[in-house]
Order: C-alpha cells, then sequence, then structure tokens
C-alpha cells in the first residue's frame, strides 16, 4: 500500500515553517527494524460536563531512539485550530473536550489520537521510508525547512547512502554521494598522502567551510606544497572523523560567509552527529582488489545510552577502526639503474644496455634490461587508522538549561613512498650506503583531537539562547626512513625525523535567536543575533639535525692524482627534507566575528531571508560580508530561488607564516628554495605586500519541485566570481638577465636560489550548474524503489591576473610570472567539469540490490617540457585524460531484524584512468609514475570487492 507524503490542513496559528521537522536520518536497517508508532497515556482526569476546553499537553518523538520531533505539526481535526512543537518536541494547544488531534511530521507517519480526558500525552512516530521532504539544518538560523521550502539548495545525505557506497572514509563515501563534492586519493604527492584535498564546485579545499553539528571544525595542520589539486592550500580532513558516527551530512552549495564566517566561499558540510539510544551498530568489513592488493577491513561499533527518565538525555558514541594496505600501480621500470639511461622516448644505446646489463648482473639484484620489474610504489597508501567519538545532551533538571558535548580522537599512522633513487655516481641522491639505489619510505602519524561542550536554553519572551566553546587540534610528525642524506656519504644514518607541523583553533560564540508570529503582518519573522571569537595557533618545530644538515659532500670536488673528480650531492635527508631551526614557527591570531541574521515568511508564497555579518583578524584586519536570498512558491509543490552574497576567506596561518627550505643541486650546485613568511622583511623592498582576504560574489538562481507523491527535482545556476584568490608563487630563480630575476641579488638572499610567497594574484570566475532528482515509492507492501540522479557542470576560468611588483620586476627583461602554466592548470583543468551519479535502490522483503554509475570528465594536466622535448609551445605541454563511468553494484540481504549482510563491487568494469603518455611528459618517471599526480578524477586502483556485516540491536 502506498503511503502518501504527509497532507497538513491549513490553521490559523500556525506558522508555515512550524510544519517542519529537523529529520535526523537514521542508519542502516535499523529504521525497518524497530516497532510502529506507539502511545503513552498519563493518569486521566474527572470529565466535567461544564467543561469547553481543555489543555492539552505533550510530547512528540520519533526514530529508534526516541528522539524529540521539533516542528512536527498538531491539529485539532475538523479545524483550524493546531500548533507545533518546540526545539525538545513540546507542545501545548487548547482543544474542545472529546477532540481528536492529527500529528504529523516531515519524514514521520501521522497519527489521529482521540484525546478522551487525558490532559498529557507521549506520542512516538513512527518513520516514514518513502518520504521525500528531508529538512536540513544548515544555512538557515530559522524554522527547519524542506529543500523545495529553501532559498538555497542542500544535499541531505543520511548514513545509510553513505554506507551503500561500499567506501570506508567518510569523504570517499561524500565523493559517490554529492555531484558537486571532489575528493580523489593520490599516491607520492607529499602532505596530500595524509590528508586527501577535498572540494566543492571545483574550488579549491580551503574554500569550502566543514561544520560539526553546526560548529566550526579546525583545519588540518600541514599545507600542501605539492603539484597537485589544492596546491597552496590546507584542507579540513573529512577523514578524522568516523564514518559510524555520522547520522546524515548536509552539503549547502551556497556561499555562506555571512552567516558562519570565512572559507564558506564555495558552500558549506555539515557533519551531523548520531544521537540515536537504546541502539548498538556493530559493522565489520573486508574488501580488496582485482589486482589482489590493497585489502581494507574495518571494525566499528556505535551505541546511544539514554540519561534520565522524565526527560531523558543521550550519550552516543562510536569506536572505529581501519586497516588499509596498499596498492602499487606503477609500470615496469625502464631506467636505468647503474647507467645513465637518455629520458624517454630515446632509447638507450647498445653499450648503455651493455654496461648496465654487467652491473646488474655483478650485484646480482635486478632483472636484465627489458625484463619486467618494478622500483617505486604508486598506488594508496598504507594505513592504520585508530578513531573515536561522542555525542552527549543532557537537560539539567527541570531548570529549562540543557547541556551538550561532542568531539573525539584520530590517528592514523600512513606510510607513503618516495621517488626511487637509482645507483648512479653522477646523481646528486647517491648515497653509499645504498649501492644499488633506494626508495625513500615516508611514514607519517596524524593525531586529531577536537571537542565542543555547549549549554542552550528557551528564554523568557520565546527568545534560544545557545552558547558553546571548542578546541580542535591537529598534528602531523613525518619522517623519512630507508634513505639517506647524500651531503653526509658513508656517514649519513638511513631512517630521519623530520619534523613536526601543529594547528590548533579554539572557538567561543553565542548565538540567539526568536521566532515571531505575525510581526510586521508577517507569517513568521526569525530574527537571529550572535558573536564568535576564535584563536588560531600554527607551529612548524624542528626535525633531527641531520635531516637538515648540509654534509661536506654537497659542493663538487676536482679530481685528484689519488681520487677522482666528485659530484655534488643533495643536502637534508632524500625524499624529504628536515624542518630546518630557521624554519620553526609558532604564530598566534585572534578573530572575533559578529552577525545578525533575519528569515521572514512575509507570506505563505514569499520567503526572504538576509544576513550580515562582521569580522576582525588580528593579523590583517577586518571585513564585512553579506547575503540575500528568497524563495517564493509558485505552487504548494513549486518553488522559485535565488541568493545573492558576499563571502571572503581569510589567509591561513600555515600560508602566511609558513617557513620550508627545500635544497637540492643543479648542475654541481646547492641550490636552496625558500618558502617565506609573509612577514619576512626580505619582502617588503620587492613590492611584495602581505596577503589580504579574498573576496567573492556568489550568485544562485534555481527552481525546487515536488512533482506529485514520489519525485522531488531541483536545478540551480550559479556564479562564483572570486576577487584577490590566493596563490603560492612561481619560484622566482635568482639570477640576472633573461636566466634570472635581479631584484634578487643583494645580500639579503645570499645562499638562497629561489624563493616563493603567498600573494593575491589572480580574480576567478566559476559558473556551473547544478541538478538533483529523486524518485521514491512502495511499489507493494513487501517491496520500494528509490533512485535519483544528480549532476554538475562548472568551469573555472581566470579573469585577471595581478601586474607582478615593479620593484620584484626591475632589472629583468623577461617578464616575471607569478603563477605559470602548471599552476594554472591546476586551478582551471585537475577536477572534473562534469560529474553525473546514477543509482537505484530496489528493496523486496529482505533482499535489496543498488547499482550506481559514476560519470567523472576529463581532466587535463599540464607540465614544463624537458630540453629534448620537441614541442610548439616551450613554455608547457599538456596532456587531456578523458571522462570515464565507473559501476557499482551492492546486494544487501537481512536474514533477521538486527542483521544487515551486503555483498559489493566497486568500480565492476574495471576502468582505469588513461594513462601518462611516456613519449613526451618526463613525470612518468620511467615507469613509476602511470597515472598523473596534477590531477584528481576517481583513482586508479581498479576494481574493489567488499562484503559487510552489520549488526543492529
Amino acid at each position: 500500500m502506498k503511503t502518501p507524503l504527509l497532507s497538513i490542513p491549513r490553521c490559523r496559528p500556525l506558522l508555515p515553517g512550524q510544519v517542519l521537522v529537523l529529520l535526523l536520518a537514521l542508519p542502516g536497517a535499523a529504521v525497518a527494524s524497530r516497532p510502529t508508532a506507539s502511545l503513552e497515556t498519563a493518569p486521566r482526569v474527572a470529565s466535567s460536563a461544564a467543561r469547553v476546553a481543555d489543555v492539552v499537553k505533550g510530547r512528540i518523538t520519533g526514530g529508534p531512539g526516541g528522539e524529540a520531533i521539533p516542528g512536527a505539526t498538531i491539529v485539532e481535526q475538523g479545524t483550524t485550530n493546531g500548533t507545533s512543537t518546540d526545539a525538545d518536541g513540546r507542545f501545548s494547544l487548547t482543544v474542545k473536550p472529546g477532540a481528536t488531534l492529527v500529528v504529523s511530521a516531515i519524514g514521520f507517519k501521522s497519527q489521529q489520537i482521540a484525546v478522551g480526558q487525558r490532559t498529557s500525552l507521549e506520542v512516538r512516530l513512527e518513520t516514514s521510508t518513502t518520504d521525500l521532504s528531508e529538512v536540513m539544518v544548515v544555512g538557515s538560523r530559522g524554522l527547519p525547512r524542506t529543500d523545495v521550502e529553501r532559498p538555497s539548495p542542500v544535499d541531505v545525505l543520511n548514513a545509510k547512502d553513505l554506507q551503500l557506497t561500499g567506501q570506508t572514509d567518510l569523504g570517499q563515501q561524500v565523493q559517490f554521494n554529492s555531484p558537486s563534492f571532489n575528493s580523489a586519493k593520490t599516491g607520492v604527492n607529499g602532505v596530500a598522502n595524509y590528508a586527501d584535498p577535498a572540494s566543492l564546485r571545483g574550488l579549491s579545499p580551503d574554500q569550502v567551510l566543514v561544520l560539526v553539528d553546526g560548529k566550526r571544525r579546525h583545519q588540518f595542520s600541514a599545507l600542501n606544497l605539492n603539484v597537485t589539486v589544492g596546491a597552496g592550500t590546507v584542507v579540513t580532513d573529512l577523514n578524522a572523523v568516523p564514518s559510524l558516527a555520522i547520522e546524515r551530512i548536509e552539503v549547502l552549495r551556497d556561499g555562506a560567509a555571512a552567516q558562519y564566517g570565512s572559507d564558506a566561499i564555495a558552500g558549506v558540510i555539515n557533519l551531523g552527529l548520531n544521537k540515536s539510544t537504546g541502539v548498538a551498530t556493530v559493522k565489520t568489513q573486508f574488501g580488496i582488489t582485482q589486482e589482489g592488493d590493497g585489502a581494507q577491513y574495518l571494525a566499528g561499533a556505535n551505541y546511544g545510552v539514554k540519561l534520565g527518565k522524565t526527560n531523558p538525555g543521550y550519550l552516543n558514541m562510536t569506536l572505529q577502526y581501519q586497516r588499509q594496505e596498499q596498492t602499487n600501480r606503477s609500470d615496469n621500470y625502464v631506467g636505468g639503474i647503474y647507467t645513465a639511461f637518455p629520458a624517454l622516448p630515446a632509447q638507450p644505446s647498445a653499450t648503455q644496455i651493455a654496461n648496465e646489463n654487467a652491473r646488474r648482473a655483478e650485484r646480482g639484484v635486478y632483472p636484465q634490461v627489458g625484463q619486467p620489474f618494478k622500483v617505486g610504489v604508486y598506488g594508496s597508501n598504507q594505513a592504520n587508522i585508530y578513531q573515536g567519538f561522542f555525542n552527549l545532551g543532557v537537560p539539567v533538571g527541570g531548570s529549562g538549561w540543557s547541556v551538550y558535548s561532542f568531539g573525539g580522537f584520530s590517528r592514523k599512522n600512513i606510510l607513503a613512498y618516495g621517488f626511487f633513487r637509482n645507483a648512479q655516481p653522477a646523481n646528486v641522491n647517491f648515497s653509499p650506503i645504498h649501492p644499488d639505489g633506494y626508495l625513500p619510505e615516508l611514514p607519517g602519524r596524524s593525531d586529531d583531537y577536537s571537542g565542543v561542550v555547549g549549554v542552550s536554553r528557551k528564554l523568557a519572551g520565546g527568545w534560544n539562547l545557545d552558547f558553546s566553546t571548542g578546541y580542535g587540534y591537529n598534528y602531523l610528525d613525518l619522517n623519512a626512513n630507508k634513505t639517506s642524506n647524500p651531503s653526509m656519504g658513508a656517514d649519513s644514518p638511513t631512517d630521519f625525523y623530520v619534523g613536526r607541523s601543529a594547528f590548533g583553533q579554539s572557538t567561543s560564540e553565542v548565538n540567539v535567536s526568536r521566532n515571531y508570529e505575525g510581526l510586521f503582518g508577517t507569517k513568521s519573522f526569525n530574527l537571529a543575533l550572535g558573536s564568535q571569537f576564535r584563536v588560531d595557533r600554527f607551529q612548524l618545530e624542528r626535525g633531527s639535525p641531520e635531516s637538515y644538515f648540509v654534509g661536506p659532500f654537497a659542493l663538487a670536488a676536482p679530481a685528484t692524482p689519488t681520487s677522482p673528480a666528485r659530484t655534488a650531492k643533495a643536502p637534508g635527508s632524500s625524499g624529504r627534507p628536515g624542518i630546518a631551526p630557521e624554519d620553526e614557527t609558532n604564530t598566534t591570531r585572534s578573530n572575533v566575528g559578529v552577525y545578525v541574521d533575519v528569515e521572514s515568511d512575509i507570506t505563505a508564497r514569499l520567503l526572504l531571508t538576509t544576513a550580515l555579518r562582521y569580522e576582525k583578524y588580528s593579523d590583517f584586519g577586518s571585513n564585512v560580508s553579506g547575503k540575500f536570498a528568497s524563495r517564493f512558491k509558485v505552487t504548494e509543490g513549486v518553488s522559485l530561488r535565488g541568493s545573492v552574497n558576499r563571502g571572503f576567506r581569510a589567509p591561513s596561518l600555515q600560508q602566511t607564516f609558513n617557513s620550508v627550505t627545500t635544497s637540492t643541486v643543479q648542475s654541481g650546485a646547492i641550490v636552496q628554495t625558500k618558502q617565506l613568511r609573509n612577514n619576512d622583511p626580505r619582502l617588503v623592498p620587492l613590492g611584495v605586500q602581505d596577503p589580504k582576504a579574498e573576496t567573492s560574489w556568489n550568485y544562485s538562481l534555481g527552481v525546487a519541485a515536488q512533482l506529485g507523491d514520489n519525485l522531488l527535482f531541483t536545478l540551480d545556476a550559479y556564479q562564483i566570481d572570486i576577487s584577490d584568490r590566493i596563490i603560492n608563487s612561481e619560484r622566482l630563480i635568482k639570477g640576472s638577465g633573461n636566466t634570472g630575476i635581479k631584484a634578487l641579488q643583494t645580500p639579503a638572499f645570499d645562499g638562497i636560489s629561489e624563493i616563493r610567497f603567498f600573494t593575491n594574484a589572480i580574480d576567478t570566475r566559476t559558473r556551473g550548474i547544478d541538478l538533483v532528482t529523486t524518485y521514491k515509492t512502495e511499489l507493494t507492501d513487501a517491496s520500494r524503489l528509490t533512485a535519483s540522479l544528480a549532476l554538475t557542470f562548472n568551469a573555472t576560468n581566470i579573469e585577471n591576473t595581478s601586474d607582478t611588483p615593479a620593484a620584484l620586476q626591475a632589472g629583468t627583461a623577461n617578464r616575471i610570472l607569478l603563477i605559470d602554466t602548471v599552476s594554472i592548470g591546476l586551478i582551471e583543468r585537475a577536477q572534473p567539469r562534469q560529474k553525473i551519479l546514477l543509482s537505484a535502490t530496489y528493496q523486496v522483503g529482505k533482499f535489496s540490490i543498488t547499482p550506481r554509475a559514476s560519470y567523472f570528465g576529463s581532466v587535463t594536466a599540464f607540465e614544463k617540457p624537458t630540453a629534448t622535448t620537441a614541442i610548439p609551445n616551450p613554455r608547457h605541454i599538456s596532456q587531456e585524460f578523458k571522462g570515464k563511468t565507473l559501476f557499482d553494484l551492492a546486494l544487501v540481504y537481512n536474514p533477521a531484524k538486527v542483521v544487515s549482510i551486503t555483498l559489493g563491487a566497486n568500480n565492476l568494469t574495471n576502468v582505469y584512468p588513461d594513462k601518462v603518455d611516456s613519449n613526451r611528459f618526463a613525470s612518468y618517471s620511467n615507469g613509476e609514475i602511470p597515472y598523473s599526480r596534477n590531477v584528481a578524477q576517481f583513482g586508479f586502483n581498479g576494481a574493489y570487492y567488499y562484503t559487510n556485516v552489520t549488526l543492529t540491536f
């Protein structure tokens, strides 16, 4: 029997927004296993013939944990007399004697209840499995609203959607559910090995704000300085939160800096934590790739405890462990180990091959030239991940106060790899302690802590008060093992401590809000005010002395009667030089922000909302952001919506205070590349100014429609203009004339060969369209179908590039470029411009099947050519990697109410990205890197098969 969507009677006192409910999406099969709606009655009171009205009070709850339902509708049947529940699910309504109440809430099945002589009711609603109208929280401080009711687009991903992907990382679960979100794992890629770059609407990872239950989440500590997506940015590590602790994720696809502060240029991702009680979930999963590597093990448990009886609170806890074995997708090595071979596509001579084979035979380590073998590891990194999270909410007696707290811990031990170092004495990385070459192992440990505590209360006059304070901290300890400091020769150790990056953020905020009925003649008028105080701290701590030491072999030496000529050797631990004492950093900054937010149903059809926010930073000044949005209901099920907002992103401390020295050897000389802090006095004479905040104008226009009882459709077009976008400059080479920058020829830069710094150098424009459709229906009493199609088409282009400072350009004939083709390509073409997600779930009885198709559009990688590459454009070469479609399949069997067994295959047809053109790109590295590190499409591990067992009881 089909279950229709809720039909809510019209009632004069009832506000349009109050018919909506804050729906807490329930995990997995727990929804189906719970009992039907129940009614608990309070003591009866004596009847009286003289009664003309009764006051009925009560509380509305729902779901397996009996959570309060705010915004539920209570209507006296046959009348327009009604009300809605408050934040704790409570209501009070005056009704006629013998009345029947109709209780309804979005996401739940409605009930009819005869009041009789009762004055107090406890009603528990059953979840509706086919309801389309999920309610969003993020993006509004007013009444909870469904997507058709809201002025901005929001994707709601519930726990079941996330788990059905078969992915174990939270970031990858979102990747295959939200079309605007992009996150792809890479290998041999610096900081990206330890925290996946994740972006929204094709922008940078630091232009999306991450919240946890509406509170700002701290960022990762280390800056991504490699040539990959998000170069020069710092990410928020979604994978530091265990997936089992998440009840749902809301992805706000609209600028929201005026509402939440810096970083929300592309949008907001809100992680909604699990609040269920009385339900235990235990999950185990094992998976492996078609190649037989990359085995994954996951074991986790979630359990919630109800605290108290009369007005219960909750304590929900999660523990999770994950083991990831490495994969290796490198090609067979075609370079020389002991003899220098020419760069591809040129082939070695017969003499070179003979010399190489003779040396290989002598050493007995490698097969002969032409026989297959690998020297590198390029794929997913080996990882051990330990995580715990909690979520607490407790009413304080009958005072009206509630205390809440959440937080957790994550430890990730990750083993990454560098590039293979060959055994040719002329190689700057050659080490006598590794006579057959070596592959640096680069282990890292990332620890992440977070905690928030707050109090809330409904004050006199209808005001809601929320005060919270929280702290988040991340550090990354890096090592380099099985490597060498070549400049130390045979005296070098093989294992090094590289150093630590650390970032901490404390946030305290107060928020007050009130919803008025009929104010200024409106249907509803919600006013929210608040203030936030934030302190950030960034640290870099030195590594072991040998990791940055410049040894005696760092300079070349001519031949003597007793020794041959010596090639200069690279200083520092090869693969990852250590943090030197002069690069250590310990800096803080503070930020104060205040905002006002107004949201009003002017009429039953027209919703207007506006927000204004002022923030002042201790290190670079202040900024003002604003937003105006509207929704107009053409009919009850069709709405037009649009928004205009001015946002901003403050430069991160990891950008402005990052100082890293990298030493290499080029043409027999030590080349030292210095990442300069922006407060470095040496930048002042060059005319380089401190970075200021990026500012953006975001325009959005869309339509949302619920067509009948089963189909939801949203279409949104947008444009995001970002001015003064912060980038890391190109490597500026010291020198004069056409060979380098004359302005660096001063004593201040003695010993430094190249410099980099962060600067507001470009303006960009992003345009796109998002389409999301969902269809749900009950085919029979025992079967149902859910289908969805989501797609995005967008493009980011650089509209303007700032002039190079005159003092920096002075004396240099060639134009100095602060951003060149490779960096431009990372911004414009390294992420797919098209992404399409199609999925369907058919459930019949105890079985369900979910096929999925995911299309990732083409990407393009750019590279500066080698001297031997014949190309028409001497500045760059590029390669397009075609769009590909991945197919997934999941089969779920529920043999009992408490057991769910899943068999699944991701990338069922074993699709890989296009390979790097080895004839044109030096980045192929003789077979070590067959798939580009410069782009983020969908990964390169091929087909993956898994099974999991989930117990819910």
